[in-house]
């Protein structure tokens, strides 16, 4: 990793510099625009459901460690989840981080490309974001998924206590491996009850801001997003955000059953026939919001077992619309700063060999 220490506290004032301007900027209206990251954003990190972890916790509410092995770019991978254990009552609760936890992420993202709650300091790869607990119920709110402070708060306390670790084969040691917030410093639950609008802050993951420096964030249609109700739903529109860039009715994307369900880590039930039906309720869902016109699919069978599905995707109008805007933009940003670099690729991170 770097060479800079990183910093414990969030720093009084940082010169902005042009990459986070860049990072805030949209083509498009911002309110329902946000940017994804797309080796952070691939990992499966939120792929335990609460249902899972309730038949997977112990005697004693504790979960084991929990492994996942995936692909990212012909890269394969392997995930290390350590739960937090959050105290409830006088007992002490392992947890995942899970679908509530995956959405409170991605507001926190949004808040920090608004230049008033953010902060990026381009020499010491390092992002910082302000908020509050009443911000986010506030946009949870906006987009159909109440939660209460104490269930908000919980989540918080979830991603700055489970700890995420990521091997590349080939590689003895990992490429990364913190929590998913950092160094979160936040009111207490006395004082949020009584103001719920004090600032919080907490230092993003260097993955995220490495993207900042380097301009490897892609535009992404928040609003579409958080409207989503299928967690997978949002997993494959991410994914299509950022590899199907050609996107129209006319050039399909393909992609297997198995890809999705190794890379995912969603697709759980142990006979192939139930999680094609929870895949094609997400595609449904997707076709309903128009991000695809249609899909298709073609079975492979070994003998009367079903072997494999090869999935293909149309676009529908609004993504394709939504794509343009993104390789626009793209454009426009690496034109502005095309010798921008992270202090973490220049400084031998493990990270640039993505």
């Amino acid at each position: 990793m770097s060479n800079v220490p990183i910093s414990k506290q969030p720093p009084n004032a940082i010169t902005q510099s042009r990459q986070y301007d860049l990072f805030a900027q949209f083509f498009g209206d911002r309110d329902e625009l946000s940017n994804s990251i797309e080796l952070w954003d691939a990992i499966p990190k939120y792929s335990v459901t609460a249902r899972r972890q309730n038949k997977l916790r112990n005697t004693e509410n504790r979960l084991p460690v929990k492994e996942h092995v995936y692909e990212y770019r012909d890269k394969n991978c392997r995930l290390e989840i350590q739960p937090a254990a959050i105290k409830i009552g006088d007992n002490f609760v392992d947890f995942y981080p899970s679908n509530d936890e995956e959405l409170i992420e991605e507001i926190i993202k949004k808040i920090f490309a608004d230049q008033h709650y953010g902060l990026h300091d381009v020499t010491r790869t390092e992002s910082w974001v302000k908020f509050s607990l009443q911000m986010i119920r506030r946009e949870l709110k906006k987009r159909g998924k109440t939660r209460s402070l104490d269930e908000i708060n919980r989540s918080i306390d979830i991603l700055s206590k489970s700890h995420i670790t990521l091997f590349v084969e080939g590689q003895k040691d990992p490429i990364y491996s913190a929590s998913i917030l950092a160094d979160v410093t936040r009111t207490n639950r006395a004082k949020y009850l009584d103001d719920s609008s004090a600032l919080s802050y907490a230092r993003l993951p260097a993955m995220i801001s490495d993207s900042v420096n380097k301009i490897t964030y892609r535009q992404l249609n928040y609003g579409i997003l958080m409207s989503l109700s299928n967690q997978l739903s949002r997993y494959i529109h991410r994914r299509l955000s950022h590899n199907y860039i050609n996107a129209s009715v006319m050039d399909p994307y393909t992609i297997l059953y198995s890809t999705l369900k190794r890379d995912s880590g969603l697709l759980n039930y142990p006979r192939i026939p139930d999680n094609l039906i929870a895949l094609e309720s997400a595609l449904d869902e997707l076709k309903e919001h128009n991000v695809l016109n249609r899909w298709s699919k073609d079975i492979r069978k070994d003998g009367r077992k079903i072997d494999d599905v090869l999935y293909t995707f149309y676009a529908g109008m609004d993504f394709t619309k939504d794509i343009k805007a993104a390789n626009s933009r793209l454009r426009k940003a690496k034109a502005t700063l095309p010798q921008s670099t992270s202090s973490l690729a220049a400084k031998g991170s493990r990270l640039a060999s993505f």
